[in-house]
């Protein structure tokens, strides 16, 4: 049987006997679609050898799939508590700086409370405090962007919208841990631009595109 695959390059393809996604490299297009660890499949005498052989396979590579997904979550959740940890921090200079000018002004009307709200420090503290909360809008934004690749598909239920099942798209079960927290960001970013705010939703947000195509309009 020919197969249409590129030849003379290096592709991944589905292996015909177990169905997995392996390296390929064909030189003919009659070329044989069976990975090297199922050439000793072929033939129907071996089929209770390759069953088994395929179920290995299988428990092997959810595994792999398995342990990719642990430490997907994990390097979310520590960049995530790390940015939370930086903008708490930041918000607390800033919010003890405003305590400093309040008593400030207690005690005199312009020389000491111009000082500390034209000082470096103040200036500095805002910036960073306004950094950290824009890296925790495009960590987010990316995190939505992959949540739209891989989520259930209304129309086909048990798959994913990548086209895998479930149970089977690893991109998808990794994000699943962060899937509320994103859909808080978004709800609050959604309230800023209702109200004609700074917001950190990205440009191909379906609201941010309606709102740039009702302003379109009214040109």
């Amino acid at each position: 049987m020919t197969h249409s695959y590129p030849l003379y390059v290096a592709i991944r393809a589905q292996c015909f006997c177990c169905r997995s996604l392996q390296s390929f490299n064909f030189t003919s297009a009659s070329d044989q679609v069976v990975c090297s660890f199922c050439l000793h499949h072929l033939g129907d005498e071996k089929a209770e050898r390759r069953d088994a052989d395929h179920v290995m396979l299988w428990v092997g590579e959810y595994a792999d799939l398995q342990n990719v997904h642990r430490k997907s979550v994990e390097k979310s959740e520590s960049d995530l508590a790390e940015r939370d940890a930086t903008i708490a921090e930041l918000t607390g200079q800033v919010d003890e700086l405003r305590a400093l000018v309040a008593g400030e002004f207690d005690r005199t009307v312009s020389g000491g409370i111009r000082a500390v709200l034209e000082s470096d420090l103040v200036r500095r503290a805002e910036r960073r405090n306004d950094l950290g909360g824009r890296q925790l809008d495009w960590t987010m934004a990316v995190i939505w962007r992959v949540g739209m690749l891989h989520s259930g598909d209304p129309a086909k239920p048990g798959f994913c919208t990548c086209g895998r099942s479930i149970p089977a798209c690893a991109d998808g079960r990794a994000i699943d841990p962060q899937r509320q927290a994103v859909s808080d960001w978004e709800k609050k970013n959604l309230a800023l631009l209702a109200a004609g705010k700074r917001h950190g939703l990205p440009d191909d947000h379906p609201a941010v595109a309606a709102q740039r195509s009702v302003g379109d309009r009214g040109r």
